[in-house]
């Protein structure tokens, strides 16, 4: 009996697919394999299916093999750095996310992948600014946005957290973790807001001194105080992060691409894909160390005018 052609098997397999017989779909391209190892069809076909199966480390070995076969083709190296992410293999994800990217700086998954990944390494500010590229490349991604909101959320910037929640659910109403991290943020908010006195500090015209009268300190309630050392936290928090991620780019990646940069022009090769790679990864990381840097000068102007109004005296009540 002859073997069973390439495109049978094949086919086979897809007809499993859009049936959604999974187990049957995998055995039919693990068959197909046997009859030409080097099928693209087959070992992508075989790759999404053990991602979506939840097989993510043996995903890992066929797209692998899809790269040596087709090192110039983006989707593999998206897709298997989807897969280490799912892996919890964070920083795996991010060098091959960004192979893929090099390949096609234009695909919104890409940037979303490596978005969740730099989130996992604790770099919020380089996931904000990769989120924030899928989201421009594909303004009706929506997990985009929820993702976005969590971020926020997390670093207690609630109201853009809210901006984002509302956006995704605008793009799907239904969407359940979008609406719950809407009402986290709010609840959040009126959190903030039960601290604080809540008729704010208000001027007494009539009580204002003369100008010639001495400066005394301002006094503060115990909610007063309390919500400005949760603000001064939380401020100093997101400082904190943001020069730990500003220092980690310099030392990983713009240092790592300067090299890389100089050693292809030392040896000559401008116009191939190693230089273009090293010229194109030098910019990326130039271009986030630069938001980075924008990020933290932010940041630092914001904690100074708080320190300034805090420390704004009041004059003393008239006699």
């Amino acid at each position: 009996m002859s073997a069973t052609p390439l495109s049978a098997l094949l086919e086979q397999a897809r007809a499993a697919v859009r049936s959604r017989d999974y187990a049957a779909a995998i055995a039919h391209y693990r068959q197909a394999l046997t009859v030409d190892p080097e099928s693209v069809d087959a070992l992508e076909g075989l790759a999404m299916m053990l991602l979506a199966t939840g097989s993510y480390a043996a995903a890992v070995e066929q797209f692998q093999r899809l790269v040596l076969l087709q090192p110039m083709e983006a989707r593999h190296y998206i897709n298997m750095g989807a897969a280490y992410n799912r892996l919890g293999q964070y920083q795996k994800a991010v060098d091959t996310l960004r192979k893929g990217i090099q390949r096609n700086r234009k695909c919104a998954d890409a940037y979303y992948n490596l978005g969740i990944a730099q989130r996992k390494l604790n770099m919020p500010s380089l996931a904000i600014s990769a989120y924030k590229e899928a989201i421009r490349l594909d303004p009706q991604l929506v997990e985009a946005y929820q993702n976005l909101g969590n971020l926020y959320t997390e670093m207690g910037n609630y109201q853009l957290a809210l901006a984002n929640y509302r956006k995704a659910l605008e793009l799907r109403p239904d969407f359940e973790k979008a609406r719950l991290g809407l009402e986290k943020a709010e609840e959040a908010i009126q959190r903030s807001k039960a601290s604080a006195n809540p008729f704010g500090r208000l001027v007494n015209t009539s009580s204002v001194a003369p100008k010639s009268v001495p400066i005394v300190t301002r006094e503060l309630s115990d909610a007063d105080r309390e919500f400005d050392r949760q603000r001064v936290r939380l401020l100093c928090e997101e400082l904190q992060r943001l020069t730990a991620d500003c220092l980690a780019q310099l030392k990983n990646k713009l240092e790592a691409g300067i090299l890389d940069v100089q050693r292809s022009a030392a040896e000559g090769q401008f116009k191939n894909l190693g230089f273009v790679g090293a010229a194109n990864e030098f910019q990326d990381a130039f271009r986030n160390w630069l938001e980075l840097r924008q990020q933290l000068k932010r940041k630092a102007l914001e904690l100074r005018a708080h320190e300034e109004l805090i420390n704004t005296p009041q004059m003393p009540p008239s006699p």
